[in-house]
């Protein structure tokens, strides 16, 4: 009865009211789960993060086999800037649900990178996502490729880059990176290609146009090294 009045008082917009019929109803029995996501919902729509956070880990207590509310937990651990313990969490989560949507793969990756740079883990995931979704936008398949060409995972990289090229083919940004990638893998005429079409975009990088010497020196053509 009072968790059917907190619904009702939450539909009205009566929320503090809601809250204490929900805290009620989980007096009168401990163990009742029902209440907690509603109360959770209140709570992050007031951005009262700790509390919503208590929710959760109650959830999980009298649960801990539910996967869903570690992906909540998650959530709100961000935005405290908690971020070692939504890594734990989404990790717990995916630990109970393998095949979780696309986005959450990409997120623990993205926390990785951010919090503990751990490269390795954090392309491992996105390869998941990938596998699970591919239709990215030019954002997304940057980073990964960025990723990829920390551990030399060149060919990798290279692939990535050219697609972002296919969504966004007027970034001067990917064709330098995707130059850079080919000059490492030795293929210094398309790296040349790459490095011109920066230079056509964004006449001004200095960037290019010292990379674009570098490999005409390494192809031994010194004059036009020296022009760039």
């Amino acid at each position: 009865a009072n968790f059917e009045k907190g619904n009702e008082l939450k539909e009205q917009g009566n929320f503090e009211e809601s809250i204490q019929s929900y805290q009620q109803a989980i007096k009168i029995k401990p163990n009742y789960t029902q209440p907690l996501p509603k109360l959770a919902e209140i709570y992050e729509s007031q951005q009262n993060w700790s509390e919503a956070v208590k929710c959760y880990q109650r959830m999980i207590g009298l649960n801990p086999e539910n996967y869903a509310p570690y992906l909540k937990l998650a959530k709100v651990l961000q935005q405290q800037n908690k971020i070692y313990g939504a890594i734990a969490a989404y990790q717990e989560a995916i630990e109970l649900k393998p095949d979780l949507p696309a986005k959450v793969y990409k997120e623990l990756g993205d926390l990785l990178l951010q919090e503990r740079d751990e490269v390795e883990s954090a392309i491992s995931y996105y390869q998941k996502a990938v596998e699970l979704n591919s239709e990215w936008n030019a954002g997304f398949y940057t980073k990964y490729a960025d990723t990829l060409m920390r551990k030399e995972r060149f060919d990798e990289a290279i692939s990535y880059y050219q697609k972002v090229i296919q969504l966004k083919p007027d970034s001067a940004k990917v064709y330098l990176s995707l130059g850079d990638a080919l000059f490492k893998q030795g293929q210094l005429d398309e790296a040349i290609r790459y490095y011109q079409k920066t230079t056509q975009l964004k006449p001004d990088s200095g960037s290019a146009y010292k990379k674009l010497g570098d490999v005409f020196q390494q192809k031994d053509q010194l004059d036009t090294a020296i022009r760039c």
